[in-house]
């Protein structure tokens, strides 16, 4: 599995600025909380790969999968809001959107918009990434990777990208940084 392709389709200036747009919210928060949000998915996604929900997550990577993710303008100007929202309830927690909020500093409202609008492209991008793998196999690359050190680091090189800090340099210990680290722990 890629992940640094997911995670750099999820927090690129396309899909932030789509949902933006999509839940009227401003694109630093929708950032702050893809960026806060991607550890505690990964996790959600792996739990859902055992026991009796296995079947029906896998079934659903497998349908999400099949959306064209490729113009994100375009698959933002059709996000299913109640879908994503769906999705958000299998994945996360209310302590998990609690956390997010706290580590995004923006309101449990809009964490909850941004990401019902975000959580279709991830399956969608899970999805085209897992084709054709078994919920065990699933669950072992997403357990691997929400628990890799290197994960962090994509992270915070992609934040730091973002924020205008040099690639490669170490992220600050406070702030939505320190929170990641925190939630990857």
């Amino acid at each position: 599995m890629d992940a640094s392709s997911i995670l750099t389709t999820l927090l690129s200036s396309k899909s932030v600025s789509g949902i933006s747009k999509a839940t009227e919210t401003s694109s630093a928060d929708v950032s702050n909380v893809l960026a806060a949000a991607l550890p505690a998915l990964l996790k959600g996604a792996a739990k859902q790969t055992s026991g009796a929900s296995a079947k029906g997550f896998t079934q659903a990577l497998a349908d999400h999968a099949g959306e064209n993710a490729s113009n994100l303008s375009a698959f933002f100007k059709n996000v299913d809001l109640d879908d994503g929202a769906k999705i958000v309830s299998h994945l996360l927690t209310a302590a998990d959107k609690k956390n997010i909020a706290k580590a995004s500093n923006t309101s449990a409202s809009a964490v909850s918009a941004i990401l019902a609008a975000a959580a279709p492209l991830f399956m969608s991008l899970l999805g085209q990434q897992t084709s054709g793998s078994s919920a065990g196999a699933i669950g072992t690359l997403l357990t691997g990777l929400a628990s890799n050190g290197n994960l962090t680091s994509l992270l915070g090189g992609l934040l730091g990208s973002a924020s205008g800090s040099k690639p490669g340099s170490k992220p600050a210990a406070g702030g939505l940084a320190g929170a990641l680290m925190g939630l990857l722990k």
